[in-house]
């Protein structure tokens, strides 16, 4: 495949994805399957554990995945770069999706401690996000390694969004401190 055709299915697929992305920021209020947590502390930073399920199950399918390495020949002997090409995606979608839950984590716990509490209704629509972004870029990424684009925006940017929120919340609140 030419270099352009790549690149412009490389950024159709983040495009679509970003506008996913959007939509559910502007629909996230039909996101809140549970009940929010009261203003306590505790009862925040549970709502946020409780909504990591849905990382972790993904994770938790790749790592089931890869443990069949014991009936794929060649990769039996738990070398790190198998033969199996299959076997070496999902290796790689493990340890991507192990570093997108570890981010994910720290961006919910930390929107969790400083939205307010009626608009904590994005950390669901983030994790549901985050799991079928996850699924689509792991089908992707067995497609076609260009084909992973969508899954990587829809599991990665409601996280640097938060990020760059975060950041800016706390930058604006250490000046004003000062001031």
């Amino acid at each position: 495949m030419h270099m352009f055709r790549k690149q412009l299915v490389t950024i159709v697929g983040a495009a679509v994805g970003m506008v996913v992305v959007f939509a559910v920021w502007i629909y996230r209020p039909h996101f809140a399957a549970a009940a929010l947590p009261s203003e306590d502390t505790a009862s925040r930073l549970a709502y946020a554990a409780r909504w990591l399920l849905l990382p972790g199950v993904t994770l938790m399918m790749g790592i089931m995945a890869a443990a069949r390495r014991g009936f794929i020949r060649g990769a039996i002997e738990g070398t790190r770069t198998p033969d199996h090409y299959g076997l070496e995606i999902t290796l790689r979608y493990n340890q991507n999706t192990l570093e997108q839950t570890v981010l994910a984590a720290i961006a919910w716990i930390g929107l969790a401690l400083a939205l307010p509490r009626d608009q904590l209704n994005v950390i669901p629509a983030m994790a549901y996000l985050f799991f079928f972004g996850r699924i689509t870029f792991w089908i992707g990424y067995r497609l076609h390694p260009l084909a992973r684009a969508f899954g990587m925006v829809l599991t990665a940017l409601p996280t640097v969004i938060a990020y760059g929120w975060l950041v800016w919340r706390w930058l604006s609140q250490s000046l004003s401190a000062r001031g």
